[in-house]
């Protein structure tokens, strides 16, 4: 019989940063790999679903309790947390420290957190209405350090974090990286910048103790596009403390039988930050505060380094270079990007040269950057920080663009500049952005959009493509997948499980009926890229959550969704009241597309003229039966097609008369190739 098992996985082994639980069915007669589930208790809940495939044997040397599966508590490991705790002489206050390992009594379901404190290690025990995990800036900031936790109740703990988080990193208003500002604005005491925090390093299973500043200064400026400035000297992660010796502790020892050391995590080589430059803006209040002097450069060889423009190897320089020193330093005040740094390059490749140390070669010339590259926005930026994966993330706009453009040959859709700016940080609905522009097109059509468009000008006020309108709904659903074949290329998961919850609502509407017609197709999209746009909404306010729980709106009884059928029967009801106006009125409205005709060998083929409509005259002059007028089609040369003996327009009935009269037979004879054979008998009458 299959068991339920449950197993503790290290990061990355669920698609998560840290620690997360997993379920699995094992069976005797199942292979090497079985299916895990992600549970999304604890530190994951915000989390959406997560299936995956992972070996038996992982699950099996691995296993846990189900009690301690559901808890969640060994999620916390790695984690910054603000916790309350009573400190040897003190209240139940609120404190910060970093969880760094975990044990679980199974007879009393109780779970016991291991952390690291400034004033050293402590046992917590877990209870996740007393702690609340933090992002490391909101952990640095420690808006309720040392409060009491009967003055400051959790929610009102929860809700000023959340106010530090936002107002940091500048969500619905202006960014701040002076934590002065931010803590005065909830109420908050100060902290000092170069008090040291506790860290768990993962990689080495160590605390690291790390300065307020750097851990502020590294979240605000390291992998987003404001400038940092010269006195800010970043390292490749959180843990690189440049400027300030960064000392470690082991971790405290836990008991054996429920002890976890930490494993690899996924994060990703950091990228350099943007150097600074005084035409450049910015958009928080940091320029407020009197910069710190720079510091002259060191005189010791030093890797090179790069930013997103361009690349420049550093000069190598000896104690008796003191002019070089200078326009090196003088460099770094005017800004790296400044046109005065490239008159510097020059000065210092002139200097190399007359010492021995270089060759003409080094006096290059900064190109220009080219006005049609792509410029995201703080707000593009953001969104797709959350949409990217690991291996696009250290791209620049551009370059993701470009590298898009390159893989081409893998999306079937047109990747216009435009269009390709637009998938940048999702920009459906009111932005421009449409599901129909990721529609399949021919390769004949991307050689005359070629000619047509400029497909190298990304710009963000590129001219945007006109994508074409749905077809059927069997269009959307081309359209949709051509679009998650992008998404699986760029994205993370959760944004392709959310399309294939799309797809999958499609194809149901599709097998019910639902969108008949172009019209209603047309309608549909609308309706879908208003949800892509809801999704982009919540991203913008970087609520992944919520933007993970837009999938739940794809349904036929979602309120939105419920607009988009009563549209679609507006205009069916429509179109019948004017039909039956145009009866009442005597106007009887014919195809106006080609007349289909059979020739003499039973084939159909069509007549390029285009039907009139029948005078009002001839149709009150044609016989009725049960309520339904005379086909005059069925009487003549030409015949009509209808099913089973019926008409082909529901109102016209077939029946053949002893008599007409005369304008009658006159009318079919012009237009319709005159009476059949079988009807040459009909005569004619003046009544």
């Amino acid at each position: 019989m299959p068991s339920t098992s449950y197993a503790y996985f290290k990061p990355s082994a669920l698609a998560t940063t840290g620690y997360a639980y997993g379920m699995a069915m094992l069976d005797d007669a199942q292979a090497t790999s079985v299916l895990v589930h992600r549970l999304r208790s604890g530190r994951w809940t915000g989390l959406g679903e997560l299936t995956c495939q992972r070996d038996r044997s992982e699950v099996e040397v691995r296993a846990v309790s189900e009690a301690e599966a559901l808890s969640g508590v060994g999620r916390y490991v790695g984690a910054t947390l603000c916790v309350a705790r009573v400190p040897a002489g003190a209240a139940n206050l609120w404190d910060y420290g970093t969880v760094v390992s975990y044990s679980w009594s199974e007879p009393e379901a109780l779970g016991i957190l291991h952390m690291v404190f400034p004033d050293g290690p402590a046992v917590i025990a877990f209870d996740e209405d007393s702690l609340l995990n933090l992002s490391p800036e909101t952990y640095a900031l420690r808006p309720c350090y040392r409060r009491a936790v009967c003055d400051v109740m959790r929610r009102k703990m929860i809700s000023l974090h959340e106010a530090a988080r936002t107002h940091f990193n500048g969500i619905g208003r202006r960014s701040s990286r002076k934590s002065s500002t931010i803590l005065r604005a909830l109420d908050c005491s100060p902290v000092d910048e170069a008090t040291v925090v506790p860290i768990f390093d993962t990689d080495s299973s160590t605390v690291r103790t790390v300065r307020i500043k750097y851990v502020l200064d590294f979240s605000y400026y390291h992998g987003t596009w404001r400038r940092t400035p010269p006195a800010v000297r970043l390292g490749q992660s959180i843990f690189n403390d440049i400027g300030a010796e960064t000392s470690s502790m082991t971790g405290p020892s836990v008991p054996a039988t429920r002890a976890r050391t930490a494993g690899t995590t996924t994060g990703s080589t950091a990228a350099s930050a943007a150097p600074f430059s005084m035409d450049q803006l910015s958009d928080s209040d940091l320029d407020d505060e009197a910069a710190e002097p720079a510091q002259p450069p060191s005189l010791e060889p030093s890797t090179p380094q790069t930013n997103g423009k361009r690349k420049r190897s550093e000069v190598v320089l000896t104690s008796n270079d003191a002019g070089v020193v200078r326009l090196l330093a003088l460099k770094e005040v005017v800004g790296l990007d400044s046109a005065l740094a490239n008159d510097i390059d020059q000065l210092i490749a002139y200097k190399k040269i007359s010492r021995g140390m270089g060759s003409s070669s080094d006096l290059i010339t900064r190109a220009p950057e080219s006005s049609s590259n792509f410029r995201p926005t703080d707000t593009q930026r953001l969104i797709h920080s959350q949409l990217v994966n690991d291996k696009f993330a250290s791209m620049s706009g551009q370059r993701f663009l470009e590298t898009l453009q390159i893989q081409k040959k893998d999306f079937s859709f047109l990747a216009h500049p435009a269009t390709g700016s637009g998938f940048y940080s999702w920009g459906f609905g009111f932005l421009g952005l449409s599901l129909m522009h990721f529609a399949r097109v021919t390769a004949k059509a991307r050689r005359e959009a070629a000619k047509t468009y400029d497909m190298t000008h990304f710009k963000g006020r590129a001219q945007r493509r006109q994508c074409a309108a749905p077809e059927n709904t069997a269009a959307i659903i081309s359209a949709i997948d051509s679009l998650a074949r992008a998404v699986l290329t760029a994205y993370k998961p959760f944004v392709a499980s959310m399309l294939v919850e799309l797809l999958t609502f499609i194809l149901e509407i599709e097998s019910e009926g639902v969108a008949t017609t172009a019209s209603d197709a047309q309608e549909v999209v609308y309706w879908i890229d208003e949800r892509l746009e809801l999704f982009r909404s919540h991203l913008a306010e970087a609520d992944s959550a919520a933007a993970s729980r837009v999938s739940s709106t794809f349904s036929i009884i979602d309120p939105s969704f419920v607009g988009v059928l009563q549209a679609i029967s507006r205009k069916q009801l429509d179109s019948v009241v004017s039909s039956r106006a145009a009866r009442a009125a005597g106007v009887v409205p014919l195809s106006t597309g080609p007349r289909r005709q059979v020739s003499l060998n039973g084939a159909h083929h069509c007549d390029s003229k285009a039907r009139q409509q029948v005078p009002p005259s001839i149709v009150k002059a044609l016989p009725v039966v049960r309520g339904k007028r005379l086909c005059m089609r069925n009487l003549s040369n030409d015949g009509c097609h209808g099913r089973d003996g019926g008409c082909t327009v529901p109102y016209r009935s077939h029946l053949k008369p002893a008599k007409l009269p005369a304008d009658v037979i006159e009318y079919i004879t012009e237009h319709f190739g005159g009476l059949a054979p079988s009807c040459a008998d009909i005569t004619a009458n003046d009544a």
